[in-house]
């Protein structure tokens, strides 16, 4: 048995009873002892007092002098096999349309090997930086693709015990309707997807494609999870459409919905409706700011101005409606965003500024730990509580403040019984 004693921990992630203790709302977390044995925390209570603890004669006993301590993170959506190729394919432009192309010029390079190495980099990344569950698009359009779902299905089985890897195939709306539609959920779902998912866009064949995709879904027996309005469009309702398509075909199984952009920039009474319909068809949503805000709200290449509106969704009217919400990575270092380390801390810091979060300090970092879990299917991740995955991450750090003004201090890991500091790879090694 390993006992953590004086971990500071975020009240949202606790148990109920604990959640309930009273507590300051400009620094949401409580000092608590934390019991593991094997791959579980085995128990949560609050530390008697802010005494060192004394030896114990049941196993080893940690004290963490009140850092802050978060369960492992949970990246709902990244993009591993695009991941690092800015080196060889950059987005000049920095535009939305510039990133398709290069990449798609790009692919020619997407051998096994490639895909292994690159995946593989961003996956040491993401271990480092204390996550553990990485769910990640995988660019479907047959005949492509097949080869990038086997690299994946290899490297879920190399991280098992450690990340768990979940794949879902991107491909266009319309790839559903026609035959291939069923080849592609077979080949996705053959190589152990954990979703069907694809790229939607407005268009009068819109409801059928839905349709058709829920059918295939349901025939399968999985959930899916889309990328929509991903657009500063106010005539983009993929969003309202998906809600409207899951309560027409009464779909049952989990649907979650990425970016959500164009939301924001509708009218008020529209966005309440789209909201409303979203949590009647019970869909979750996945923002991703970073990558949003590196492509959209451009003004001119020749000429760049000052954006004036990024792409953020209503993460905030979400949540006041109890719809689901989870922050993540996105792209990492290619034609869709230059930057990034699938580094959660960095997706939750940037997120809480960029949402103003920090109205809701408490409820914030679930968007990167237990809401995230349950829109990737793994309700019992995210939390500290007994049953949890003995997976948490320490911070050099002793309160929020602390952690949002310097996110890059240095953390530790906890997995099973072990505190470890992964290191986070070298860039030499992609060559």
């Amino acid at each position: 048995m390993l006992l953590l004693r004086r971990a500071r921990v975020p009240v949202a992630l606790l148990p109920p009873a604990l959640a309930a203790t009273s507590f300051d709302p400009l620094d949401p977390a409580l000092l608590c002892d934390l019991a593991i044995e094997g791959n579980r925390l085995v128990a949560v209570t609050l530390s008697p007092d802010s005494r060192p603890p004394a030896a114990s004669a049941t196993g080893r006993v940690l004290d963490l002098g009140g850092a802050l301590v978060f369960p492992a993170f949970v990246d709902a959506h990244t993009h591993l096999d695009k991941a690092h190729t800015w080196t060889r394919a950059p987005n000049r432009s920095g535009t939305f349309q510039d990133a398709l192309e290069t990449l798609g010029r790009d692919k020619v390079n997407w051998t096994a090997d490639d895909l292994r190495r690159r995946a593989g980099f961003a996956l040491r990344c993401a271990w480092a930086h204390g996550t553990r569950i990485v769910r990640t698009h995988v660019d479907t359009w047959l005949p492509h693709g097949e080869t990038s779902h086997a690299v994946m299905a290899e490297l879920r089985a190399e991280w098992r015990g450690r990340i768990e890897l979940q794949t879902v195939p991107l491909c266009g709306g319309d790839s559903y309707t026609g035959a291939g539609g069923e080849k592609i959920a077979d080949l996705a779902l053959g190589y152990g997807a954990s979703a069907l998912g694809g790229f939607l866009q407005m268009s009068p064949e819109l409801p059928r494609q839905i349709d058709r995709l829920l059918a295939i879904a349901r025939d399968r027996g999985t959930g899916i999870d889309l990328h929509v309005d991903e657009n500063g469009n106010p005539a983009a309702e993929v969003l309202r459409a998906v809600a409207e398509g899951v309560l027409r075909n009464a779909f049952p199984f989990p649907v979650v919905c990425g970016h959500c952009c164009s939301l924001t920039v509708q009218a008020p009474e529209r966005q309440r409706s789209t909201i409303a319909l979203v949590k009647e068809a019970r869909i979750g949503v996945i923002s991703l700011p970073l990558c949003n805000l590196y492509l959209q709200g451009r003004r001119g290449a020749e000429f760049p101005r000052t954006p004036f509106w990024r792409g953020l969704t209503l993460i905030q009217d979400l949540l006041d409606a109890g719809v689901p919400v989870a922050c993540a990575s996105d792209n990492v270092r290619d034609a869709f965003c230059a930057y990034g380390d699938l580094d959660m801390i960095e997706v939750y810091n940037q997120s809480l500024r960029l949402a103003h979060l920090d109205s809701r300090l408490a409820e914030s970092v679930s968007v990167v730990t237990r809401m995230a879990a349950e829109l990737v299917g793994r309700p019992e991740s995210g939390r500290v509580a007994p049953g949890a995955p003995a997976h948490l991450v320490v911070f050099a750090a002793q309160s929020f403040s602390e952690l949002l003004s310097r996110s890059l201090a240095s953390r530790r890991c906890v997995d099973d019984e072990e505190l470890h500091a992964p290191p986070v790879p070298d860039y030499a090694e992609l060559g």
